[in-house]
């Protein structure tokens, strides 16, 4: 009797690891390989920066970063007339030492109604650059800065010194304020020993506010998978997930703290025993946040299972409620891997993952019916 109840709990603890139960909530939806359309992109027919690295749409400019120490970002109207060159490589304020990364492509507001650009010059400080202000006088205007220190970092001893680890911390701002940041940290492995256990954390001033948690949603096995870059609802503390190696896009509620995760329905869990990664294929990519929906790249669809080369890649462009919903997909027929939307012109652009240059889709024959679907 005592071998049998012991060999019933070994199959309930092996079924159990295999089938494990969430600890948030997934909706599962069927969103791959349902694109029907197949949008042509445009080459951008003006001079641009060299080595572009990020491209944003704000109210009628558009912002261009890029690796030039004479100007790391440039601004363009909405007909990609030239307006300036700004963000010059330099230790005064206004200057960046570093090639600037923008924050998820997030635009922020002065009391104003400035439009602020928050620019990472490096992993340790944020400058904020007051577009109009910066139009008007023809230099980098900065409106505000911080020194940025995440919740928890890793700090390793070597040979020559001490070394902070901060590669695998991602954060957005929230209420509109660089000072207040969600912050989310995969574990921090260094010679196969975890240096800083995975957790998300709300942030005023380097100081934890709300909810710090160790992400207890998640295995050892199951971070392998957790890869992808954080964005944020326009004006509400949502913020998404793609994730680049499974079907997956993690929601995040801030205020409430809660998870749900929207999941293509049939493919590979995190319930599953899971592979291993294929650092190869890549599954959701960039994202834009509208108020109303949001958009995100995905490469890993039946349109190309015989791309030989990342030229031939042919990414889907999917369409999002902020419910999690489903809406629908179109083919874009050149890889991008940094998007932006312009909406009142209703032109996707991209920059192109091969070549050096901005390509624009034209969305106006899509986006009526993804309006109507939303509404």
């Amino acid at each position: 009797m005592k071998q049998n109840l012991f060999l019933i709990a070994i199959i309930f603890l092996a079924v159990s690891c295999k089938k494990a139960t969430s600890l948030y909530d997934v909706h599962e939806v069927d969103c791959v390989n349902k694109s029907e359309v197949t949008i042509k992109g445009v080459p951008v027919s003006v001079e641009l920066p060299l080595d572009i690295r990020d491209i944003a749409v704000c109210d009628s400019f558009l912002i261009v970063t890029g690796h030039d120490d004479d100007a790391r970002m440039s601004v363009y109207s909405s007909d990609w007339k030239y307006l300036g060159r700004y963000c010059f490589i330099g230790r005064a304020r206004n200057e960046f030492l570093h090639d600037p990364g923008m924050v998820s492509g997030q635009i922020l507001r002065g009391k104003d109604g400035h439009a602020l650009i928050p620019l990472k010059d490096g992993l340790e400080c944020v400058r904020v650059v007051d577009l109009q202000r910066s139009l008007e006088a023809g230099r980098t205007v900065i409106s505000n800065e911080c020194s940025y220190k995440p919740y928890k970092e890793a700090v390793i001893e070597e040979e020559f010194g001490t070394v902070t680890a901060r590669n695998d911390i991602n954060f957005v701002f929230i209420d509109n304020d660089i000072r207040h940041q969600f912050e989310w940290c995969r574990p921090m492995l260094m010679n196969g020993t975890v240096r800083i256990d995975p957790y998300y954390a709300v942030m005023n001033d380097t100081t934890v506010v709300r909810n710090v948690s160790t992400l207890s949603l998640f295995n050892e096995e199951q971070f392998k998978f957790i890869h992808g870059d954080l964005f944020k609802h326009p004006s509400r503390n949502l913020v998404i997930f793609p994730l680049n190696y499974i079907d997956y896009i993690l929601m995040i509620d801030v205020d409430n703290d809660r998870i749900t995760a929207i999941h293509q329905q049939g493919s590979l869990s995190f319930d599953d025993q899971l592979p291993y990664v294929d650092f190869t294929t890549t599954h959701f990519g960039q994202a834009v946040c509208t108020e109303s929906y949001f958009m995100v790249l995905y490469c890993a669809g039946d349109i190309n299972k015989d791309a030989s080369e990342s030229k031939d890649v042919k990414p889907e462009l999917m369409f999002f409620d902020w419910e999690g919903n489903f809406i629908r997909s179109v083919i874009l027929d050149t890889r991008v891997y940094r998007i932006a939307f312009d909406e009142k012109k209703q032109i996707l652009y991209g920059v192109d993952s091969d070549n050096d240059r901005i390509i624009s889709f034209d969305l106006s024959s899509v986006m009526t019916d993804t309006n109507d679907s939303n509404s």
